[in-house]
């Protein structure tokens, strides 16, 4: 038989699912963008390398001018993926707290499960007692 416990529990179950949730898909959210954090870095140095030997070869301003709004296109996209990150970091550290309010939550309610099924446990003995107890003195005073 369900309770008002019994109901509440399943819904702060069903709340912390959905808050664990939101925390496993922020980490995602995090990991991508430190991926990319890592790729621009890489595709940085890499390009950083080729300006490196082209300066050492015969080459034109135009190149050089090239290769300087590439490096200045990829310090952007690094800052914006910054900035991303710290927002996705933020959002995953408020998931957590949810989560773990969440998980408070649905351990009241279990607590609150769990005491009312003592409490019924104690009433129906004292009621069974108390049955036990009035055939006792019924038979008593039969007697």
């Amino acid at each position: 038989m369900k309770n008002c416990w019994n109901i509440l529990s399943d819904r702060a179950q069903s709340s912390a699912n959905d808050a664990q949730a939101a925390v496993v898909q922020a980490r995602a959210r995090v990991a991508q963008l430190e991926a990319s954090r890592a790729h621009i870095a890489k595709l940085r140095l890499d390009y950083v390398d080729r300006y490196n030997a082209a300066q050492k070869e015969a080459h034109m301003i135009a190149d050089n001018l090239a290769y300087r709004q590439f490096l200045e296109h990829l310090q952007g996209l690094a800052d914006r993926v910054q900035g991303q990150l710290g927002t996705a970091q933020h959002e995953l550290e408020q998931a957590k707290t949810a989560w773990a309010l969440a998980q408070r939550e649905h351990a009241k309610m279990e607590s609150m499960v769990e005491r009312d099924a003592r409490n019924l446990a104690q009433a129906k003995a004292k009621r069974e007692q108390k049955q036990i107890d009035a055939a006792g003195i019924t038979l008593f005073n039969l007697r």
